[in-house]
């Protein structure tokens, strides 16, 4: 028998895969803006965090 503040078992395995491809989603966008922040002044904040001397 289940809690009655627990939904459906289906509907709470849909709502668990949307948080982690959002998820998913978030850590992709972070690498791929560090990797290639789209950024042409050499002296803005993103390059100094990839820079070979730190």
């Amino acid at each position: 028998m289940q809690h009655h503040l627990i939904g459906p078992l289906w509907g709470n395995i849909i709502i668990m895969a949307v948080a982690g491809v959002i998820t998913v989603a978030c850590f992709v966008a972070m690498l791929w803006m560090l990797i290639r922040p789209g950024e042409t002044d050499r002296n803005h904040a993103k390059h100094t965090i990839l820079r070979g001397d730190r």
